[in-house]
Formats: structure tokens, sequence, C-alpha cells
């Protein structure tokens, strides 16, 4: 498993966004669907 800790996730419908502080596994759903990565170039947005 990867470390997310300090990675940001994003809902691609709602556009909510979570940072990652503490990572317990399991995967984030948001709108029903799985949150993506938010990359670099878009959190300079």
């Amino acid at each position: 498993m990867e470390n997310r800790v300090g990675k940001i996730y994003f809902c691609e419908i709602c556009k909510n966004e979570v940072k990652f502080e503490k990572d317990g596994g399991g995967q984030l759903f948001c709108c029903g669907q799985p949150m993506q990565e938010k990359q670099a170039k878009e959190e300079a947005n």
C-alpha cells in the first residue's frame, strides 16, 4: 500500500477535497465513486 499522508484527493462530481493526515487504509468515496488523487499542477490552481 502506498503512503497517502499529505496527498490531496478530490471528487470529480462535487469538487470536494480531502488531505490525508493519517492513513488508516481503505478507499475514499464521494458521490458514489472513488475519489481521485489531485496532481501537483492542479494543486497550484
